[in-house]
């Protein structure tokens, strides 16, 4: 849910694909550190099913990078935030080779593109029935690979170094606090304050966007 608020957000500030550089490079930060806390066995199987999506998904998004012209990308990265949101609320998939190629080519995409691929997968994967902590980790390690491909085609902004430690602090210590909260704020009311946060900063970041092209 991290990419969701981060890329309509950071599309605004920083120009071209970079930007989705940055939020990949973020949440590979984020992911790594719960790699690194969580128990859980990761399920490397899971990926032959998911592999050729997410190959095809990710020539996609990078083919959309090359094409979209730099203006319209904050439009378009509000909107495939929105349709990942509306997947967490709305999509229903299966376990099988179908969803796992539907989930693959629609996060590869997406996440390529817009920095927003979890949603699809993160759905997959759980209906896997796996213990938590397995699903957890193993959904990070994804999310870590697909991070790190997407990186190399994408660049990063050419901002400070500070900005960037400053930056990847602020995420481990967002992490870390959201831990933390579980104490005091239940898993449902959480993910409520979550949802609202994630429309709110999607449309609001679409309707900015869409107010620059005119």
């Amino acid at each position: 849910r991290f990419s969701l608020i981060a890329a309509p957000a950071i599309s605004l500030i920083i120009a071209g694909p970079e930007a989705i550089g940055l939020v990949n490079l973020l949440a590979l930060t984020q992911n790594s550190w719960h790699i690194a806390r969580e128990k859980g066995v990761v399920h490397w199987p899971v990926l032959g099913r998911l592999g050729p999506g997410l190959a095809l998904g990710v020539g996609l998004g990078f083919g959309l990078v090359v094409l979209v012209p730099d203006s319209w990308r904050p439009a378009l990265v509000a909107l495939s935030s929105i349709g990942a949101f509306a997947a967490l609320l709305l999509w229903k998939p299966r376990a099988g080779w179908i969803s796992a190629s539907l989930a693959g080519t629609w996060g590869g995409t997406t996440n390529t593109f817009a920095g927003v691929g979890g949603p699809p997968l993160a759905l997959f994967l759980i209906k896997q029935g796996w213990a938590h902590a397995d699903y957890v980790r193993t959904q990070m390690v994804v999310f870590a690979l697909l991070n790190i491909v997407s990186l190399p085609l994408l660049g990063l902004p050419s901002i400070p170094w500070w900005e960037y430690a400053s930056a990847i602090g602020l995420v481990i210590l967002g992490s870390a606090s959201g831990l933390a909260s579980r104490r005091f704020i239940s898993e449902s009311t959480a993910s409520n304050l979550a949802r609202w946060l994630i429309a709110v900063v999607a449309v609001t970041a679409l309707v900015r966007a869409l107010a620059t092209l005119n």
